[in-house]
């Protein structure tokens, strides 16, 4: 990930994305294990809600495929259709994991 050109996309400085780039991979992190374990106890009310704030969040910073696969399970969650998320969200979470190692070389 390249924070230079994030930043400049986003009309921030590079040390403004680096902050919300920190409070994202943390946030995010929690709200991914958090999604798991409601996928896995069928409760679709917090799987929209986790998915949903994962979704707002990687939009305002313009992680796209973060978005989109998480929006695909918010869309989901909010209707209650939870059969299948578990590969959703293990793809969610395996982006995440390059996402925040990406980061954090670049930190």
């Amino acid at each position: 990930m390249e924070l230079e050109k994030l930043a400049e996309r986003l009309g921030l400085d590079v040390e403004d994305i680096e902050e919300l780039l920190e409070l994202y991979v943390e946030t995010t992190a929690s709200d991914l294990a958090e999604l798991k374990g409601a996928i896995e106890a069928k409760d679709a009310q917090l799987a929209h809600a986790k998915a949903h704030s994962i979704k707002g969040g990687s939009g305002n910073l313009g992680l796209d495929i973060m978005y989109e696969l998480a929006k695909e399970i918010d869309d989901r969650a909010r209707v209650n259709h939870l059969d299948g998320l578990e590969s959703k969200v293990q793809i969610l979470q395996e982006t995440f994991k390059s996402l925040a190692e990406d980061f954090k070389k670049d930190n």
